[in-house]
């Protein structure tokens, strides 16, 4: 997935990155370990799956921001994910949990 994020969150005079993007119940459909994070170290996506099976691998780090690049984000998902719908009336009320439900199912 481009342009994936992360939190970065100071703490005791330190920066620590947290993902925050899949809570229990994502975790629980797409076979994924709950991250844990006890705000010493670093909480980023595990590299496999419940099953062991290769998930996640940061390949590009772009940098930190104080607010989110969007219109670069946007360039990226035109060009990699060209069948996305990006705008229009229905961007913004699609049915995140039955998509997740549709691709978790249609992997098994």
């Amino acid at each position: 997935f481009y342009w994936h994020g992360y939190t970065s969150v100071y703490l005791e005079g330190r920066w620590v990155k947290a993902t925050s993007a899949f809570n229990i119940e994502l975790c629980q459909k797409f076979g994924l370990l709950p991250l844990e994070f006890d705000g010493r170290h670093d909480s980023l996506y595990h590299a496999f799956d419940r099953e062991g099976r290769r998930h996640m691998e940061y390949v590009r780090e772009r940098g930190e921001f104080d607010d989110a690049p969007l219109e670069a984000m946007l360039e990226t998902f035109r060009r990699e994910y060209p069948k996305m719908s990006l705008g229009g009336a229905e961007f913004g009320r699609r049915d995140f949990d039955a998509e997740v439900d549709a691709e978790v199912g249609g992997r098994r």
